[in-house]
């Protein structure tokens, strides 16, 4: 009788990277955003995404009302920069506003009262005892994140729900402690079988995030 000895090994580099330019260039070293309450931990071909902005602030200095803005928060297809939303027309106990975003490019208008949410910023303005006046507004500023890497996340709102390369190595960073990791971000070319999504990610969103990763010059193969 023969005896056949098994082995196994972890997932290592070859299995998700084909080929890259130059180390150098296709490499990145990186940072692995702190665990919050436990470790944060990436996998060898983890899909990262990067902490693009912080917590919105809204201002309201110099408004003849005094009602007051609530509920802001960030969305999707949030934008680094200052918003900006003006009173246009003004009555008793009611307002609307024009919204534009740091481009200056006007977005769905926005009115007292009513939740607002045009897939960018969300918030709601509230009517105050002093009727707004037409001019009257609030500039809510999307600060710049801390830029460091997550694991690809579909329902971030800070910028990490957008691909930014994967994760060259395993990496943990504990709780409360940022970690190093390598970063493969650009001029490169991977098994798209190799990488490790999100999960409950849809053959949908695998197909939108590969095409993200292709806009870095990061191109799938779809090599066994």
């Amino acid at each position: 009788m023969s005896l056949v000895y098994k082995t196994s090994r972890g997932p290592v580099l070859s299995d998700v990277l084909v080929s890259e330019v130059l180390p150098d260039l296709t490499r990145a070293q990186r940072t692995l955003l702190a665990g919050s309450g436990s470790d944060r931990t990436l996998r060898i071909g983890e899909i990262v995404g990067r902490v693009l902005f912080g917590t919105p602030t809204s201002d309201n200095t110099g408004n003849t009302g005094n009602g007051a803005m609530s509920g802001l928060a960030l969305k999707a297809n949030a934008q680094l920069g200052d918003y900006t939303v003006e009173c246009i027309t003004a009555t008793t106990n009611a307002a609307t506003f024009a919204v534009f975003d740091p481009l200056g490019r006007r977005l769905a208008d926005a009115a007292t009262d009513a939740a607002y949410d045009n897939g960018e910023i969300a918030f709601t303005i509230a009517d105050g005892g002093t009727d707004f006046a037409v001019g009257d507004g609030f500039t809510i500023t999307v600060p710049v994140g801390s830029k460091k890497f997550v694991p690809l996340s579909l329902t971030a709102v800070d910028g990490s729900a957008r691909p930014a390369g994967f994760s060259a190595v395993k990496a943990t960073a504990p709780d409360g402690v940022d970690a190093p990791f390598v970063n493969i971000e650009r001029l490169a070319t991977f098994k798209s079988t190799g990488l490790i999504y999100p999960a409950g990610a849809t053959t949908d969103q695998k197909t939108a995030i590969l095409a993200d990763l292709e806009a870095l010059n990061l191109k799938a193969l779809n090599a066994a």
